[in-house]
Formats: C-alpha cells, sequence, structure tokens
C-alpha cells in the first residue's frame, strides 16, 4: 500500500456499518461473525445485520445501503461475498466503503490487506478505525471484481465445485474438483488480446491482487490501487501442467516458470469457447469471449492499520 493511499479516510468515530452474511455458513464461523459483531459494538458502532437468503441479496442490500444510514458495509463470508457486495456499490448512491468479516474457504482479500480470519479483535478494530483506501476495481463482462477473473481450468474449476463438500472441507473440494477437471477436460485454445497484442494461452488470470487461491502469490508486482492489470498467461496443458503449476503457485514461484507470462495491461480480450466460463473473485462472473478492463471506477477498501 502506498503512503498517500495510507493518509485517505481514517475515520474520527467509531463507522456506522451494514453486516451482510450469508446464514448458511457452519455453526463455528457464525459463532466467529458474533464475536466480531459483539466488538464491534463495544468499539462504539453502530452495527446493523442482515442475513441473506439467496444469490443476489448481498449485492442488492448493497445497492439499498444509505449513506445516510452507514458508512461502510461490510461483507461476512467468502470472496464471494464481497464481490456481490461490492457489485452493489457499484449500483448503489455511493460513499460507502467497503470492508470484510473474512468467514470463506480461501480469504484472497484477507491475505492481499494483511487481515488474519483468526484475529477477531484485529477485524474489529480494522473495520471500526482501519484506513479505508482507495483501490481500482476491474470489471468483465460489466461485473466488477476487486481480486482476479481467469479463464481455462481454473473457471472450469470454480463452476464444477461440489458446494456440499466445499462446505464439509473447505479448499480440499477445489483439490478434487481440479483433479477431476483435469482428467477430462480438454484445455482448449484461449486467444487474449492485451492492449491490443495477441498472446495464446491455455489458461488466463487477470489479477488485480497479487494473491490466488489463498496465502499464495501468483502477481508479485499486482497492486489493488493501481489502474492496471497483472495478467498471466500459463500455455501448459493436460494432468502434467496442472501440477507443474499447481506446485509451483505454493511455493511462489509460478510466475518464474519460463513458460508462463507476465505481463502489464488495462484492457484485455479473452476468446475461446463461446459461452465457458470466466470467474472473477472465485465465483463465476462472465462467459467467454469476455471484455476485462481496469480504469477510473474506483472503491474505498477498509484496511487493517
Amino acid at each position: 500500500m502506498t503512503d498517500s493511499a495510507a493518509a485517505l479516510c481514517v475515520p474520527t468515530t467509531p463507522r456506522r456499518v451494514l453486516v451482510v452474511h450469508n446464514p448458511t455458513a457452519g455453526r463455528h464461523k457464525q459463532r466467529r461473525l458474533l464475536d466480531v459483531i459483539e466488538r464491534l459494538e463495544l468499539l462504539g458502532c453502530a452495527v446493523t445485520s442482515k442475513q441473506t437468503g439467496q444469490r443476489g441479496d448481498a449485492e442488492d442490500f448493497a445497492t439499498q445501503a444509505s449513506p445516510d444510514l452507514y458508512d461502510a458495509v461490510i461483507a461476512a463470508g467468502g470472496d464471494g461475498t464481497v464481490n456481490e457486495v461490492l457489485n452493489g456499490l457499484g449500483r448503489g448512491s455511493g460513499g460507502l466503503a467497503l470492508g470484510v468479516i473474512p468467514l470463506g474457504t480461501a480469504n484472497v482479500l484477507a491475505c492481499e490487506i494483511g487481515l488474519d480470519p483468526r484475529n477477531l479483535d484485529q477485524i474489529a478494530r480494522a473495520i471500526a478505525f482501519g484506513p479505508a483506501r482507495h483501490v481500482h476495481v476491474a470489471v468483465a463482462n460489466c461485473r466488477r471484481f476487486l481480486l482476479m477473473a481467469g479463464a481455462g481450468l481454473d473457471a472450469h474449476v470454480v463452476a464444477g465445485v461440489n458446494v456440499a463438500l466445499k462446505r464439509r472441507t473447505g479448499k480440499l473440494a477445489y483439490v478434487v474438483e481440479s483433479l477431476k477437471q483435469a482428467v477430462g477436460y480438454d484445455f482448449p485454445k484461449l486467444g487474449i488480446r492485451a492492449d491490443g497484442v495477441e498472446y495464446e494461452g491455455r489458461m488466463v488470470v487477470a489479477c488485480k491482487g497479487r494473491f490466488y487461491g489463498g496465502p499464495f502469490i501468483a502477481a508479485p508486482d499486482a497492486s489493488l490501487e493501481e489502474p492496471m492489470l497483472e495478467v498471466c498467461i500459463l500455455p501448459n496443458s493436460g494432468i502434467s501442467g496442472v501440477l507443474r503449476y499447481g506446485l509451483a503457485l505454493p511455493m511462489g514461484k509460478l510466475s518464474e516458470l519460463p513458460e508462463v507470462q507476465v505481463i502489464s495491461a488495462r484492457t484485455l480480450l479473452i476468446t475461446g469457447p463461446r459461452g465457458a466460463p470466466v470467474q472473477g473473485d472465485g465465483d463465476i462472473v462472465a462467459r467467454l469471449p469476455a471484455e476485462i478492463s481496469v480504469g477510473n471506477d474506483t472503491v474505498e477498501l477498509i484496511c487493517p492499520e
């Protein structure tokens, strides 16, 4: 984070917050949520809580949130819940900051901003008094995303992952689906036009943040605060390619592999099988062909001090 950004939007009084959460989360995560809300109230925050009943509710709640009543909308859940709230803030009247209570499987945004999902005091303190940093938001086929958007195998894994298994086993569900997809997926070629220059790959991830899939750095030069995408183009296919990339990622070596291209761009067009899924922030947000861009669209993101 830059020094100039760190000086932005530091509240002098506890924030008034709308907490949006999914009641289908496990009992342990519900307890963590209630503990954070209790801490927020002890810090002097005015807290309103709303439960989602179906997909799209979090976006609608954020859209309807009034700056007259709230200073921020807090997504209590995983990165998919954050994405819904982010898109609701884009449709709303503006002026509201975005915060997170990380209760998801990967919690990539929490990794990006240095928020420890296990440190409830840190989470509450950040929401109440943490600086709101000015970050640039990217768009995939008119759908906002904050962290990354990808096409190819990773998008098919997101589309196919077993939700019940994910709730029981967390990240293991993605490992199971990745191996399943690696055997049956045909790895079609993807065309990538980045700022007018043509590339080709089997998988592509446009990164706004450094992290991918959890505490794993895929794009070390990416920055939420810059109006730029770091685009990772992966050319290998098959189970050997999946294992190679899957081993390099947790070691922080993905971008260093000789065949992997990482380029900077503001606009991106991905072509391939028409209708193939595009994942954004861990949810399916678009279909191919996909136009991805980053420009002047911004949001105030609440971070730890």
